[in-house]
């Protein structure tokens, strides 16, 4: 065997059968107890990111499927049906209330279109012996058109169609009655303001105005919603027939002129669907938690346990402590009912519409969270709202009082919660007030603003009651168990101040000064073996010379024996 170092070349165990190799390395393999020990340390810590960052990976996914459900347009799922489905159809999301709404419609939006009375025997027939121009208007904007002697009708239609400057706006085509073709102008929006007109210095003889029947006017349509507006001759005009900003959650589609009554009501299974969702989503990363934190005893000595790779894990025991308080804890702003005075929210937990963790240690899903059916029919059937809102409520305010009353509140600066009120009225007027203990701004008399870097920064209110007094109470302002955990998610996995992210950068910190100190370790090992090797070069060679020395002692013996 050879060895290279520093330019030397070694062979041992040539000259006394001994095997230096052997001897070499067990004396650097036990001078290797330290590299080895920092490379299970190592690998332990590494072992630690892995799982650290699979455990990130599946929280990102949790806050990704959670995102895809956190608003009641999309948590919530309603279904509008209409008494008569040829006057108008509706479809509404989330946003819509459930109910009823009446509509009468007077007049359906229509475009514009004009119809020429000139007939031609072909399509391709010119309309002009001599160059001309044909102006026209759209919406109040004019537009010409150089038509060259000897263009044809449709020729003349692909002019209109393509240019330029109306093109989208404006169409034309040829019509044929079975005998003669026609030209057909029209515009392509609907509405009152979307009128076509022939221009007064069109020259195209045959094409000038007079020569241009209306076939039909363009229009708004025209309504009524639930009665308003409540004069006869006043109604709401679109310029279109689809609608979906006068009733918050519908989008009407006007079909033709009558009557007709939407009802809106609440898909309670498609609701249950996502409640199982959550449930689902939440279980993944509770399950993985569990099986990077779990503790087992051995069989044979129930004495003797043992941890899973991030048992004790302090990052860890703070993710699935936040985890577990979402869950378990009211939702932030909600109040719980009471039913004496009938103020409060129906349900501001998961656990009174049957979400409970399972704390049966015999349970295949021990520490998972279950849903009790029969309670969440029952929530269901109850007040389905009250169930969405647990869920998806999004910075929706309110008051425990009748003196003041909430006005707004600024989403994602306002703090959801509950903030205390306090204000005092004297002489007739709004002397003071606090909320959250802090000095509040009074506006324009009876309006009270939080004070900015508070954590009600935003929260506007309004004092109702204007008589002199010292009064207090509670604004709540209110965020859903998804939209709660979905921003928790945010923080626990930013990518710098992310709970697991920090823990392990640290971890790779020491992962990496265990790299350096495993490469001066194999540094050592490779100088100490150099040495050895050396050594045991020089004893190879001694040994060499001794064995040279026997063998010609033994030679010359002989000859004297012979």
């Amino acid at each position: 065997m050879a060895d290279y170092s520093s330019g030397a070349i070694y062979f041992t165990g040539l000259g006394s059968d001994i095997d230096f190799d052997s001897i070499i390395e067990a004396e650097v393999s036990a001078a290797s107890y330290k590299k080895d020990q920092l490379e299970e340390w190592s690998e332990a810590w590494q072992e630690k990111i892995d799982a650290l960052q699979e455990l990130n990976t599946a929280l990102l996914d949790l806050r990704t499927a959670l995102q895809a459900i956190d608003s009641s347009a999309e948590f919530v799922t309603k279904d509008a049906e209409s008494s008569d489905s040829s006057v108008a159809t509706a479809s509404a999301d989330g946003d819509a209330e459930t109910g009823n709404h009446t509509l009468v419609v007077k007049q359906l939006a229509q475009n514009d279109v004009l119809v020429n009375s000139t007939g031609f025997s072909s399509t391709t027939d010119s309309v002009t012996a001599s160059d001309a121009t044909f102006t026209y208007s759209y919406a109040g904007e004019e537009f010409t058109i150089e038509v060259a002697a000897g263009t044809s009708l449709q020729s003349l239609a692909s002019l209109i169609t393509n240019n330029s400057g109306s093109k989208g706006d404006v169409k034309a085509i040829v019509i044929n009655d079975g005998d003669s073709y026609y030209l057909e102008i029209y515009g392509m929006d609907k509405g009152a303001d979307n009128t076509v007109t022939i221009g007064a210095s069109t020259t195209l003889a045959g094409f000038e105005s007079a020569d241009f029947e209306r076939t039909q006017t363009a229009q708004d349509a025209l309504f009524k919603v639930d009665g308003y507006p409540t004069a006869s001759d006043a109604w709401i005009s679109r310029d279109d027939n689809t609608v979906d900003d006068v009733i918050e959650g519908l989008t009407l589609t006007l079909r033709d002129a009558g009557e007709t009554r939407f009802t809106v009501t609440l898909d309670t299974d498609a609701l249950q669907a996502n409640i199982e969702e959550f449930v689902d989503q939440l279980n993944t990363v509770k399950a993985l938690i569990d099986s990077y934190t779990a503790i087992t005893t051995d069989e044979d000595d129930e004495d003797e346990t043992e941890g899973s790779v991030l048992t004790g894990n302090y990052g860890v025991n703070l993710v699935e402590s936040k985890l577990k308080d979402i869950t378990a804890s009211s939702g932030l702003g909600f109040v719980s009912y009471d039913a004496d005075t009938g103020l409060g929210d129906y349900f501001s937990t998961l656990s009174q519409i049957g979400i409970q963790t399972d704390t049966d240690t015999s349970s295949d899903t021990y520490g998972l969270l279950v849903i009790d059916y029969e309670d969440l029919a029952e929530a269901l059937e109850n007040d389905p709202e009250a169930v969405a809102s647990l869920f998806v409520a999004d910075y929706e305010g309110d008051t425990d009082s009748s003196d003041f009353s909430y006005v707004s509140c600024v989403e994602g600066t306002t703090q959801p919660g509950e903030h205390e009120v306090s204000y005092v009225v004297s002489g007739g007027v709004l002397v003071s007030a606090t909320i959250d203990g802090e000095e509040a701004e009074i506006v324009d008399g009876w309006q009270i603003t939080a004070a900015p870097g508070t954590d009600a920064q935003g929260l506007t209110l309004y004092v109702d009651n204007h008589a002199d007094g010292f009064y207090t109470g509670t604004a709540s302002v209110k965020q859903g168990k998804v939209k709660e955990m979905v921003d928790a998610l945010a923080d626990i996995t930013d990518d710098d101040s992310g709970t697991l992210n920090i823990i392990i950068d640290n971890y790779e910190g020491i992962v990496d000064n265990a790299a350096d100190s495993i490469e001066q370790e194999e540094d050592r090992l490779t100088r100490l073996e150099a040495r050895l090797r050396e050594r045991y070069a020089a004893l190879e060679s001694t040994l060499s010379t001794y064995q040279t020395m026997l063998d010609t002692l033994d030679t010359q013996l002989e000859s004297l024996d012979s």
